[in-house]
């Protein structure tokens, strides 16, 4: 495979995790904006990430071996570069200087695009975006990627910054054209839960969890490394399991909602008409059927053993099961509401509705 072949992958699959990661508050954005996650806005997540990361690849690596590369310097003249398009016609590797200028500019035309649809900022803030990010990648290869090399094993060249900035501004323009023909009509805010929603929910939790029980664990080993020294795996496992079991177990006794609930702001409520006591049971009810034995099942699967495989299709089937009951019940209110008794509501909608009464 070649570098620009594996530049592509590192970029492909490094940017899929990172937009993974950023669907936490992605749609915790989008469902306080305008109430839905749109597939529109998972392919701007996807491939915004892709599209980071791939700056990174393009422009940094392959990262030679500490013996295998020689010190490059600086090139200082503006449109030195450039002007050598026109002055070596003929030369050999004269289609190589034109290709790699028009690289230049096409790998920050995304960049423009971006900076509008995401941000909403026009062609100024695209021109400055881009010099600034130019900037900082050239300074990164002049420094031999901040001194973790002698001397810079690519080029420092003051056309990049121009080129570079005429691509981020190119594509403010092109993303002009395109999307000022959008319609701007405000649509209405959903009043029910969707499936959509639910499950973006769902996803939300587990994410969430991993990232919170990935961190507590990585802060546990940091401190045993420069402390004891010693690593208790047992000990590890609890810390991995048991940190987001009790941040999701407070937020579901405490307000009703998991974390990834607050992320698609639903609520779970008693059944309309029905006069209720304390809260407490209901939400014991959810938190019991709901991620108790999903994080359970969890715990035995991270700890080894022989009921390590079990655990694996054990956690497989409920979230077949989990996913099904969303699909299949009332306002999708999946397994855990439904055993508990709990209806499903749109957080916002029930924050209006307390604004009226008062």
């Amino acid at each position: 495979m070649g570098d620009q072949a594996t530049n592509a992958l590192v970029a492909i699959v490094l940017g899929s995790v990172v937009a993974v990661v950023l669907l936490v508050p992605t749609a915790a954005y989008q469902y306080r904006l305008d109430g839905k996650l749109q597939p529109k806005d998972l392919a701007v997540l996807l491939s915004g990430a892709v599209y980071g990361l791939s700056l990174w690849t393009y422009t940094l690596l392959p990262m030679p071996a500490a013996d295998s590369y020689r010190c490059l310097g600086r090139q200082l003249e503006p449109l030195g570069s450039i002007s050598r398009i026109w002055t070596d016609v003929g030369a050999a590797d004269h289609t190589f200087q034109v290709g790699q200028v028009a690289l230049n500019v096409l790998l920050f035309v995304p960049l423009g695009y971006y900076l509008r649809v995401i941000v909403r900022r026009g062609v100024v803030t695209a021109a400055l975006v881009g010099l600034a990010t130019s900037l900082l990648i050239e300074v990164t290869q002049d420094t031999g990627v901040w001194h973790l090399y002698d001397c810079p094993y690519r080029l420092f060249d003051v056309d990049d910054l121009i080129v570079n900035t005429l691509g981020a501004v190119c594509g403010s323009l092109l993303s002009y054209v395109v999307l000022d023909r959008r319609d701007d009509t405000t649509p209405p805010l959903p009043s029910t839960v969707s499936l959509g929603r639910r499950l973006v929910g769902l996803a939300s939790d587990v994410i969430f969890s991993v990232l919170l029980g990935g961190a507590a664990a990585a802060v546990y080993r940091g401190i045993t490394v420069h402390g004891s020294g010693d690593h208790d795996a047992g000990v590890r496992t609890v810390v991995l399991i048991g940190v987001p079991y009790v941040v999701q177990a407070v937020s579901v006794l405490a307000v009703g909602r998991t974390i990834g609930e607050h992320v698609v702001a639903v609520r779970a409520v008693p059944p309309a008409g029905r006069a209720d006591g304390s809260p407490y049971p209901r939400r014991l009810v959810k938190l019991a059927a709901g991620a108790t034995p999903a994080f359970a099942l969890a715990a035995v699967l991270v700890a080894g053993g022989g009921w390590a495989v079990a655990a694996l299709v054990g956690l497989g089937l409920l979230a077949v099961a989990q996913v099904a009951a969303a699909w299949r019940t009332e306002q999708h209110r999946g397994l855990s509401h439904v055993v508990a008794g709990l209806d499903l509501r749109i957080a916002t909608e029930e924050a209006l509705e307390r604004e009226v009464r008062r």
